[in-house]
């Protein structure tokens, strides 16, 4: 190959239709090296033939046949260049699917990907380079044999001499490669590394001007900004300062072939067509050796970009599209669970086992670092399995395609992030055509659809990458309608009422009823005790583990207090001699009401820590 690396089986798949392009490419690049030699010939015939014989016809005869020959020239080197336009287009296009699902999968299954989103770049080195003239120099090598033995044939001392040039040539090749190979590799990993720190800038922008780490955040950037000048700068020298001795020893190589050949001429060993030709040829048989190295720079990048794509792809390979089943309607079982962050292997979650059917509504609750968060990760199938199986209806979630699980899975995560674009794509998940009844439908479920139409332009508001002047509670009320879209089966909520206000608490409420009322199942992460009345099971989780799974009558009958005893000895609530109760004399009128508040609120200071932490 071009590039001469070890490519991975998928990689030689994504390649394999250039390869048809490449006999095509070498037929033309023959046609046009022969015709490169119309002008040591011209020359040589001038001198020659056309000024001893006085000729003028047999000089404009030349005249036509060379300009004939340089229009072919020009026409087979457009031709050529494009179809390398072409060749590195086909291999962006065979490639962007796949890397798209290594950059949204790749920290989902196997921890941080090497150098960040690097291998987005990769992809475009590499397509730089096959789409430049660094290939084509590459293919015009083998020609050198072919003018090192035409100037032979003019005589054995020039094709010596041209000879000796191109070795000289392809030993500078040699030590540039040895210098700027590891360069090249340093200068790569300082990019991404700046590259990283300027994104998370973005990405953190507020908390970074709020908390004052905007001159801590410029001496980062300050030293990545050194790493990266040192290591490209120390490369591009090297490249450089290679490029600059080769012109000059092409210069120095030509007009040594002119001094032996007019040394040739003097000794009456040569003619005088024989100078000029000999300097033009042996030019042209140092030319592809001198645009290799021109564009060796690109050529190494290349290889290094290759070869980072190929071990990405080895470590995460491609996952077979399985055939499918029918959406699940029954029960959702989950059995000896474990799981852990993508890379690692600390567990976070042991051995977890409930069983729900349709209708349910689970409420997962816990201390901070109990494992609820991972679990509704591995739920909707974002983090790997290390143990036990997660099944809907009997099957496990590998068994249906990405576009099924939009149908069954809907999900709200912990932190809301929408996309650019507008409210009712972002409900609609960015499917094509959007389906308008469900995304209304869906906007209704989650009780949004009066905020929304409140917006500038309504449902096409259109969201920029920092919320587009969305509060927090209106992006995490955008988010459930969109996990709601289509009236998923599973719906997997993690605190999903973190930032919504008492109507947005109702609402959220109401979302999980209609769930269950239509035969869907209900995964909440709870923090409030609020959620935990629209719940019909508890899951309380400590340090990974379950603790206990009940319904919710025997969870409040379990955390419901003993009713305190009145002055008079009688619990409280036991009628008296005047008919009334403790209760009702000793509590003044509106407090029951209160208290209820109070329990939706979470301000409740009778509830367990399991729910309030």
């Amino acid at each position: 190959m071009i590039l001469a690396v070890r490519l991975s089986s998928e990689l030689k798949t994504a390649v394999a239709p250039l390869r048809r392009t490449l006999l095509p490419i070498l037929l033309i690049s023959s046609v046009y090296n022969v015709l490169l030699l119309a002008g040591s010939f011209f020359m040589l015939l001038v001198y020659d033939d056309v000024l001893p014989s006085h000729s003028v016809p047999s000089l404009v005869s030349l005249l036509v046949l060379v300009m004939i020959a340089y229009g072919f020239q020009a026409l087979l080197d457009v031709t050529r260049g494009r179809i390398m336009v072409h060749v590195g287009s086909m291999f962006m296009r065979s490639v962007s699917t796949r890397i798209l699902d290594l950059v949204s999968e790749f920290e989902l299954n196997r921890g941080p990907m090497p150098q960040g989103t690097q291998i987005v770049r990769d992809v475009e080195t590499v397509r730089g380079y096959l789409s430049g003239p660094g290939p084509l120099a590459i293919l015009d090598l083998p020609w050198i044999v072919v003018y090192l033995l035409i100037l032979s044939v003019f005589h054995w001392s020039i094709g010596l001499l041209s000879l000796i040039g191109v070795a000289a040539l392809v030993a500078l090749m040699l030590v540039n490669n040895r210098l700027t190979a590891p360069l090249a590799q340093a200068t790569v990993r300082a990019s991404a590394s700046r590259s990283n720190l300027a994104e998370t800038t973005r990405r953190n922008a507020e908390t970074i001007k709020a908390l004052g780490m905007a001159s801590a955040r410029r001496i980062q950037w300050s030293a990545a900004e050194a790493d990266y000048l040192r290591a490209n700068d120390r490369f591009s020298y090297i490249s450089s300062t290679m490029s600059g001795l080769t012109k000059a020893f092409r210069m120095f190589l030509q007009s040594a072939t002119l001094a032996l050949g007019a040394f040739l001429v003097i000794e009456g060993e040569a003619t005088g067509g024989v100078i000029i030709a000999g300097s033009i040829l042996s030019a042209r048989a140092l030319a592809p050796v001198e645009q290799v190295i021109a564009n060796w720079k690109g050529l190494i990048a290349s290889r290094l970009a290759l070869g980072r794509m190929r071990d990405i792809m080895e470590a995460m390979p491609d996952r077979v599209e399985p055939m499918g089943l029918n959406r699940p309607g029954r029960e959702l079982d989950v059995k000896a669970l474990s799981s852990a962050p993508p890379g690692t292997r600390r567990v976070t979650l042991a051995d977890v086992t409930f069983k729900l059917q349709a209708g349910d509504a689970l409420a997962v609750v816990g201390r901070s670092g109990s494992g609820k968060t991972t679990l509704a990760r591995v739920l909707c199938g974002v983090w790997p399995i290390l143990r036990g199986t997660v099944r809907m209806d009997g099957a496990t979630i590998d068994q249906w395609s990405a576009d099924e699980i939009a149908r069954i899975i809907g999900y709200v995560p912990q932190s809301i992030e929408l996309f650019e674009g507008t409210i009712a794509q972002n409900i609609a998940r960015f499917q094509t055509p959007p389906d308008r009844d469900a995304i209304l439908k869906a906007a209704q479920a989650a009780d949004c659809h009066d905020l929304i139409i409140r917006l500038e332009n309504g449902y096409d508001h259109l969201i920029s990458p920092q919320g587009g002047g969305l509060s927090a509670g209106q992006q995490q009320r955008i988010a459930l309608a969109r996990a709601l879209y289509r009236d998923p089966f599973l719906v997997i909520l993690d605190e999903p009422n973190s930032n919504l206000d008492y109507d947005g608490e109702v609402a959220l409420g109401a979302a999980i009823g209609r769930v269950r009322e239509r035969g869907g199942i209900v995964v909440v992460i709870a923090h409030r005790p609020s959620v935990i009345a629209n719940v019909s099971h508890i899951l309380v989780m400590n340090q990974g583990k379950v603790e206990r799974f009940e319904t919710r009558e025997d969870f409040e009958k379990r955390i419901r207090p003993p009713a305190p005893i009145a002055k008079s000895g009688r619990p409280t609530g036991e009628r008296t001699q005047t008919g009334k109760s403790d209760a009702a004399t000793q509590q003044p009128s509106g407090t029951q009401a209160r208290e209820q508040a109070m329990d939706d609120a979470g301000e409740r200071t009778d509830i367990p820590a399991e729910i309030r932490e």
